[in-house]
């Protein structure tokens, strides 16, 4: 069981215990920080780090920091690596010195820049530690690699790391422990080089080194990225290390820049009652939670600096912003924040809370605080702005019961558009939003309700006089229906978010204090006597001015009319009917046509909110500086714990999802890019909407299968089985198509059969009708020509006219049908299959029939001694060989004025033949059939 939280609340007024420094405690000496001490010398200098931007970290950057990166230059501009400069212990590189004792040797200094060490012979040192550092500095800076053979408490042995095995390079440094002079000396230096110098010296670069040569890097720049990081040490060691090290490099700073955990929340009541000492009449207050084990845990913190509450108290106006936003760091939490409204209606931070989780409790707690601190009593005359969050809600009216409490329109409109989005929801919402008459918001709100009812009654439902202009208090000078002005502030301390507890307060703390300074110097230089945001708020209320007459009505009543529209303007009340000058306390566009028309300034109509002696009055006093780490004072409290982890649900993240609404992130580099943000996603597993299948818990579906389209030209219809014999003039272009065909390629085939249609008529004709036939075939050569069914008319160039009055096959053709039939039945095709598939009516069947009685007249030959040969592909087509091709155009028409044609296809049965094949063949023949109205088209 957890115990009720402990709270410990200190006033400036209050006596409060602590234990000065004894004179032999170690404090950290910000004097004389070195880059090269470990951690634990952090430690023994009073066991502190601190932030450098908070206490003007170290004088030991005061070395010329620039003259380092020429110290690592090449040899021939700086000479080490030479063998003459290395090896300054000439003639005596293999000397033993044993276990001599002396006074004279050199003793090592720890305080010289790291690219100036160099080991002596002799030279004596505090720790094997202290020479390991030395060796390695040594080493990075030569840019040759080395290796420690043994290192432990009595002994160092140091070798060359150079692996070439033909010729070993002789490089050897060994130590060991002194016991009288309670030092470690070198005994053996051999400091010649053999090796190549390749700069290989990665194993060298830890991240623990790295990290003390980082410290004023990521001080001046603590968003410094891990790829900067490895530019950085490429450029300045000749050396490339791998992203993962400079990661840990990085933490390993940061850690000695805002120090552990478990030190920053150990040091809470130092800091608390540091922070009374040098802003006496502050409001601090720290809540801890007590284990049953009596374990003491950080549970809330609370500041709020008597400057700027009484800065507040006389020139802000009475509206108060309320937010809350997440930590980034380690230790997860949420920041209370209560921000105020400057003079310049700027933000003003006037309180500020960490506790654990943005709940009922916490905000009750943070109210309570804030309520006592600006006097605001049961929050009559007092005006707070917040989100939709219920325990703010329920806290509110619990602490300030009498308080106007104006809910942030653009949260509502958030959750409005999720339910009716589109641009004309959109812009009837806020056009409501900012109506300052109650009638004139009624008349919108029936325009959303003409649109669709269910959006009324949801607005509606959400309590206008919170988000609506027209319902707000007069008295505060503020028309504002958005909480911007908190959003804004957590936006400045978004990179304080990410740091521990007190280096974040300490951030926040020095923010405002340069803040509180730079605002005076600014009011200084403006030379109106109201705050030039007024002036602009002014000045865009008055855009339309000149579309605005006046009517006087007295010396301080007019009335201010465009067109239909009209309000009373009273310039000794400072009102106007339109009740924008009432809420916000700056003339609207009635209010200056007025205020012109009498010939006065509006600018001496703006209310004494906006004056600049009040914003000058506001940030008179500053907060006070405040002591480093190493001089707060010693409580006798118990040190608490850092808060226990909570594990959020999901991936940890650091940006806040943002809504479809808002505006592109202020780094994008294009803000006007179209992106897909605010669609509606599918989900490729379950098919539903609202989510994809990465975050999806439902069971796979899977869909229907969509029906395949056919591939190639449509089959021919089986209800159509008429022969069309009749044709038109086919043109030499083929300009007409059939009856029903709708491509091309069936009316080119038509155009075909109306070409021997014409040459049948030409037979009947004479001798012009042979030419009309010719120019039939051009016909079909188009890609279309018409039909007719039944008799039909052929016209030919020549003049003749011949009427088809019967429909029956020529006698010519009547051997190739038949021949057709006869292999599609041999096929296995029935009667039936065969009309169908060759268009054929029963009349044409009969004709066929009695052709097959009389077939050994018809043939005089047998099939076999007239076929000619053939032969086959590889695929078991047929290739038709002809046996004689006619050689001109004479040649063809004698070959026309026959009734008899010469058998020029025979067709033998390897397979089933399909019904494409047969056509095929019937088209190269003469016949072709079709499923137009026309069975069979002669060409």
């Amino acid at each position: 069981m957890v115990v009720e939280s402990e709270e410990v609340r200190h006033e400036s007024s209050e006596e409060y215990d602590s234990e000065e420094y004894e004179d032999d405690d170690e404090v950290l000496d910000t004097e004389h920080i070195d880059v090269e001490m470990e951690e634990d010398d952090f430690k023994t200098q009073g066991k502190e780090r601190c932030k450098d931007a908070f206490l003007n970290f170290s004088s030991d950057y005061e070395d010329n920091e620039a003259d380092e990166d020429n110290d690592l230059v090449d040899e021939d501009e700086e000479g080490f690596g030479s063998e003459e400069e290395i090896d300054d212990t000439a003639g005596a590189n293999d000397l033993d010195l044993g276990d001599a004792v002396g006074a004279g040797f050199p003793i090592h200094d720890p305080s010289v820049k790291w690219n100036k060490m160099k080991p002596l012979l002799g030279e004596r040192y505090e720790s094997p530690h202290q020479l390991q550092q030395c060796l390695t500095n040594y080493a990075i800076k030569s840019g040759y690699n080395i290796k420690f053979a043994k290192c432990d408490t009595v002994r160092l042995t140091a070798k060359c790391g150079s692996k070439m095995k033909s010729q070993p390079c002789p490089f050897r440094v060994h130590a060991s422990w002194m016991t009288q002079e309670r030092s470690f000396q070198i005994k053996t230096l051999v400091d010649e080089h053999k090796c190549v110098r390749n700069f290989n010296i990665s194993n060298l670069l830890s991240p623990r080194w790295l990290a003390r040569h980082f410290l004023k890097e990521l001080i001046m720049k603590p968003n410094l990225k891990c790829k900067e990081m490895q530019s950085i040490i490429r450029t300045k060691f000749h050396c490339g290390v791998s992203w993962s090290k400079a990661y840990r490099t990085r933490c390993r700073a940061m850690t000695i820049i805002d120090g552990k955990l478990t030190e920053h929340y150990a040091r809470v009541w130092d800091y608390c009652h540091e922070l009374l000492r040098s802003n006496p009449g502050s409001t601090v207050q720290v809540g801890v939670t007590v284990n049953p084990d009596q374990t003491t845990y950080f549970h809330r913190m609370y500041l709020c600096f008597k400057a700027i509450k009484e800065g507040w108290k006389i020139g802000c106006r009475r509206v108060i912003g309320l937010d809350g936003s997440f930590l980034k760091g380690t230790c997860k939490g949420e920041l209370l924040t209560a921000i105020g409204r400057d003079a310049n209606n700027q933000v003003y931070p006037i309180a500020w809370a960490v506790v654990d989780i943005e709940n009922k409790a916490n905000w009750k707690w943070f109210l309570e605080l804030l309520t006592e601190d600006l006097n605001l009593l049961d929050g009559g005359g007092f005006t707070v702005i917040s989100d939709q969050h219920k325990g703010l809600l329920e806290a509110t009216k619990e602490v300030l019961p009498n308080v106007e409490h104006r809910q942030c329109a653009r949260h509502i409109y958030a959750n409005f558009r999720k339910t009716y989005s589109g641009v004309e929801f959109k812009n009837m919402f806020w056009a409501a939003s900012l109506s300052t008459v109650e009638s004139e918001f009624l008349r919108k709100m029936d325009d959303i309700k003409e649109v669709n009812p269910n959006a009324y009654e949801h607005l509606i439902a959400r309590d206008p006089h919170t988000w609506c202009r027209a319902f707000f208090r007069t008295d505060v000078a503020c028309e504002a229906v958005e909480n911007g002005i908190a959003e804004c502030f957590n936006a400045i301390i978004l990179d304080a978010r990410k740091k521990p507890l007190l280096a974040m307060f300490e951030e926040i703390r020095l923010y405002m204090m340069d803040r509180f300074y730079h605002m005076l110097q600014k009011a200084e230089k403006w030379e109106s006597v109201v705050c030039p945001a007024a002036i602009k708020k002014m000045n865009k209320f008055g855009e339309d001015l000149r579309n605005w007459n006046v009517n006087p009505s007295g010396p301080s009543i007019f009335e201010a009319r465009n067109g239909l529209e009209g309000y009373v303007v009273n310039l000794q009340s400072r009102v106007c009917s339109c009740r924008l000058w009432d809420i916000s306390g700056i003339p609207c566009v009635h209010a200056q046509c007025a205020i012109l028309f009498t010939g006065q300034d509006p600018v001496h109509f703006i209310s004494e909110w906006f004056h600049v002696d009040r914003f000058k009055a506001i940030y008179a006093n500053n907060i006070l500086p405040v002591n480093g780490r190493n001089l707060w004072p010693r409580t006798s409290y118990i040190k608490p714990l850092p808060p226990l982890a909570r594990r959020m649900p999901g991936r940890p993240t650091l940006k806040r999802k943002r809504h479809a609404t808002e505006s592109q992130d202020k780094y994008s580099q294009n803000k006007m890019k179209v992106t897909g943000k605010g669609r509606t996603v599918q989900c490729k597993n379950c098919l539903q909407r609202g989510h994809n299948k990465a975050s999806c818990k439902n069971p796979k579906v899977t869909p229907e299968p969509k029906p395949k389209k056919k591939m190639g030209r449509p089959r021919l219809d089986p209800d159509i089985s008429h022969w069309t014999r009749g044709g038109v003039r086919g043109g030499v272009r083929g300009s007409r198509g059939g009856a029903r065909g709708s491509r091309g390629g069936r009316g080119g085939n038509r155009g075909g059969a109306v070409g021997n249609t014409g040459d049948v008529v030409a037979n009947r004709g004479g001798r012009g009708s042979k030419r009309g036939g010719r120019g039939s075939k051009r016909g079909g050569r188009g890609s279309k020509t018409s039909g007719i069914e039944g008799g039909g008319v052929a016209e030919v160039e020549g003049g003749g006219v011949a009427e088809v009055e019967d429909d029956t096959i020529p006698e010519k053709y009547l051997v190739h049908l038949w021949k057709a039939m006869q292999d599609l039945k041999l096929s296995g095709y029935s009667t039936e299959e065969i009309k169908k598939s060759l268009s054929l009516t029963d009349s044409h069947m009969k004709q066929l029939n009695d052709y097959n009685d009389t077939i050994e007249q018809v043939l005089p030959m047998s099939m076999e001694e007239e076929y000619p040969p053939q032969t086959e592909t590889q695929d078991g087509a047929e290739e038709i060989i002809p046996e004689t091709q006619p050689e001109s155009e004479e040649e063809e028409e004698g070959i026309n004025d026959t009734h008899e044609l010469p058998v020029h296809l025979r067709i033998v049965k390897k397979r089933r033949p399909s019904e494409r094949i047969v056509k095929t063949k019937l088209k190269k023949m003469g016949c072709v059939g079709t499923s137009s109205n026309s069975a069979l088209e002669l060409d």
